[in-house]
């Protein structure tokens, strides 16, 4: 998902922004547009869920430009195990 942020204006709330939202997702991927003001997240949050994340570190969404949940555990191709 991509998300538009109010109060995305310096490093030391990038790392803030990633640790609420690595709270709630561990495995997540999270990158940043700093110019943009974007934050993309790829894990197994839904939208609400980054927005409650995102409200704990003290930054409110400004809007929803992509809402689609992307896995970042299954992102890669899958190999077949063979088994001996």
């Amino acid at each position: 998902m991509k998300l538009r942020l109010h109060g995305l204006d310096d490093r030391k709330r990038v790392r803030s922004i990633t640790d609420a939202l690595l709270q709630m997702d561990v495995g997540a991927r999270i990158n940043f547009d700093l110019d943009a003001k974007l934050v993309r997240i790829e894990g197994r949050l839904t939208v609400e869920d980054a927005k409650t994340a995102l409200a704990r570190s003290g930054v409110r969404v400004a809007s929803v430009v992509d809402s689609t949940v992307v896995d970042a555990a299954f992102r890669h191709t899958r190999h077949e195990v063979l088994a001996f």
